[in-house]
């Protein structure tokens, strides 16, 4: 079983299928095409911050360690070290990224692959936006120092709590 972790985007469209669309399933653990094409992976996902650090690690590793025949050796096997040790941060630096562009965490699903882990969210996250799309928000309470409701007449929009009616 795969565990995402799931995003929804910053602005609510009243569409739901628009905000459907929005939501970004992040997969937990080591990311397979980071490990291959890590700036590839880096430019697809817009993460240009991340991009342009990993890129400069890369130029500075190599001027660093210099130009011999030995020196790329050590630079092959270092950029393979930093390549594994970036897949396993991918999907994290990943969830960072959202979260900075305003993306909020809607919770964790898992499932065989990733298709299967839509399914399952949208099953349960679909009716929870169709319930909170019909049932209006609860009224507010009034301030202390500004807008007070008027007292409603004895009876009138009166609540009981318990065997007490509510002061």
């Amino acid at each position: 079983m795969t565990v995402y972790s799931v995003y929804e985007p910053p602005a609510k469209a009243q569409d739901l299928a628009e905000r459907a669309e929005g939501v970004a399933f992040v997969k937990e653990g080591f990311a397979w095409v980071a490990f291959l094409v890590p700036l590839l992976w880096l430019i697809y996902h817009r993460m240009w911050i991340e991009l342009v650090v990993l890129f400069l690690i890369y130029v500075v590793m190599q001027l660093a360690i210099g130009t011999d025949s030995q020196a790329q050796v050590l630079v092959v096997w270092a950029s393979f070290a930093i390549a594994v040790l970036f897949a396993f941060v991918a999907n994290d630096l990943r969830t960072a990224s959202l979260e900075r562009r305003g993306y909020r965490f809607a919770g964790a699903v898992s499932g065989r692959d990733r298709n299967e882990a839509e399914r399952i969210f949208f099953n349960a996250w679909l009716p929870q936006q169709e319930r909170a799309r019909r049932d209006p928000p609860p009224p507010s309470l009034p301030h202390r120092g500004g807008d007070v409701r008027a007292r409603p007449e004895r009876g009138e929009g009166e609540e009981v709590i318990g065997l007490f009616p509510q002061p």
